[in-house]
């Protein structure tokens, strides 16, 4: 059986109910494809937020069709990774949030020399073209990009894989709070606003009561950090007397009339209640603060986790090497291990940036021209740069439209991570455009969306592999 997608229009407007039941639509033979499967079942995910929820997705829905299955979470699919999966016994393979971008290798490798069937749901840019996807006879390719929507921005990888899993039966409903996390780890949700076709999934998630929205202070560390820290990490609007003056943030708190500590504990942000947000928000409102600019949505699951938390703690568990434990919280609700993951992480955290802090006067570390760049070397572990790099964008350490950090990684590679600010990519750019023709240059493997994209790349071109993204985007944003 093959499948193609019709095309429509551009993500770039707000998304429309019809839209998505095209997507359920599209989905249908895949759905059908799995019910009528009596063989084994490989699951294959990608190991960031979205990618592991992607995988918890199809695992429920897998486990309540009562398949016989198998799973498992990769950094990258490499060519070497599709050679052995074809080569291994499940005639039924599912990739979610990984796969489109390597749909030539799953040619070359699995569909034109085994029987295999093949179901890719992912968000990445194909490698392989609508109509040759469609002329695969064993491959049913679902992607936002043969619909004519930009996989970047207007729907995740989990939020396609969970429009699959409600086909394949509508008790899979329950598992739309899981769309939203992974969206929310995949950066489409910006400004307190989830982006495309995440809209009418929030609807869902919110109508069903699987998803609390308010409006709120939208602060970094809103329910990990102390409130205080909240309040002095903020920069952007700069908060006078207030903006990294830990002093000053408390004497807000409790000008503010709001308890600052609860049975001896510093309380965050996510710890007050409204009526004691309010009393602060007010009190910031007296000082005059620009208070508009931090007032976003805020989006409180069922566990009481804020879902922009959460959703670290999911990405936190492939960091640190444990993908199965984030799919672990995400079915079973573990809490108790996604505290554990936040510690550990936190700590990870925290000694990746105090290596930017303590080299952010040494020019061969952290620099900035067109783009900023941190050189994390062996100082910071690949795993962890895509991190940092996102912290320093969104903290306003550098004053530039992208952000790169490359870190040594395996095999005399460099990771590379980059991120770029909201008014360059409304303006055009394109970073996983950018990085894949760099990778096209330098013998690199990368890619990614116009906001986030990485790359691994030879030690040593990785010189010149900055000069070009610095070179590209100073002639994109000029």
């Amino acid at each position: 059986m093959n499948q193609t997608f019709r095309r429509t229009g551009s993500t770039r407007h707000r998304s429309e109910p019809r839209i998505v039941e095209e997507i359920r639509e599209i989905c249908r033979p895949a759905a059908e494809k799995i019910a009528r499967h009596d063989g084994e079942i490989r699951l294959i995910g990608q190991y960031d937020a979205d990618g592991i929820s992607a995988t918890a997705i199809a695992h429920r829905a897998l486990e309540r069709q009562g398949k016989n299955f198998s799973y498992e979470i990769l950094k990258q699919l490499y060519e070497e990774d599709v050679e052995r999966i074809a080569e291994e016994d499940e005639d039924l393979l599912v990739f979610v949030d990984i796969g489109s971008g390597q749909s030539d290798l799953l040619k070359e490798h699995i569909l034109q020399e085994t029987d295999k069937q093949v179901i890719v749901s992912d968000h990445h840019d194909p490698a392989l073209d609508e109509e040759e996807s469609g002329n695969l006879e064993n491959l049913i390719h679902l992607n936002p990009h043969h619909l004519g929507y930009d996989g970047g921005e207007a729907i995740s990888a989990a939020g396609m894989t969970y429009l699959l899993a409600e086909e394949m039966d509508e008790e899979n409903r329950d598992l739309v709070h899981m769309a939203l996390i992974g969206a929310t780890g995949d950066v489409q949700k910006q400004e307190g606003e989830f982006l495309g076709l995440n809209q009418d999934l929030e609807s869902l998630a919110v109508e069903s009561g699987a998803v609390e929205r308010r409006k709120g202070l939208d602060l970094y560390g809103r329910t990990t950090k102390p409130l205080q820290k909240s309040l002095m990490y903020n920069t952007d609007p700069y908060l006078k007397d207030v903006s990294n003056d830990e002093s000053g943030a408390i004497e807000l708190v409790k000008s503010a009339g709001v308890d600052i500590r609860k049975d001896g504990e510093f309380r965050t942000l996510a710890d007050l209640t409204e009526e004691e947000e309010q009393k602060l928000i007010r009190n910031m409102i007296k000082r005059g603060f620009d208070v508009e600019r931090l007032l976003n949505r805020i989006y409180t699951l069922e566990n009481g986790y804020e879902i922009d938390e959460f959703s670290t703690i999911i990405n936190a568990c492939g960091r640190l090497g444990s993908p199965r434990k984030g799919v672990k919280i995400l079915l079973e609700q573990d809490l108790e291990l996604a505290e554990k993951i936040s510690r550990k992480y936190g700590r990870r955290i925290s000694s990746s940036l105090r290596y930017v802090e303590d080299h952010k006067e040494d020019e061969d570390v952290i620099y900035e021209e067109e783009i900023g760049v941190i050189d994390g070397k062996s100082e910071v572990d690949e795993d962890f740069i895509g991190t940092v790099t996102t912290i320093t964008m969104s903290n306003g350490f550098f004053d530039a439209p992208v952000v790169m950090g490359v870190a040594d990684a395996e095999k005399d590679k460099v990771k590379v991570s980059s991120r770029a600010d909201k008014e360059a990519v409304e303006d055009g750019l394109n970073l996983g455009e950018i990085i894949d023709e760099i990778c096209g240059e330098l013998d690199g493997e990368g890619g990614g969306h116009n906001v986030a994209a990485g790359a691994k790349i030879p030690q040593v071109n990785k010189e010149e592999f900055i000069q070009k993204l610095n070179s590209m985007v100073s002639e994109q944003t000029a």
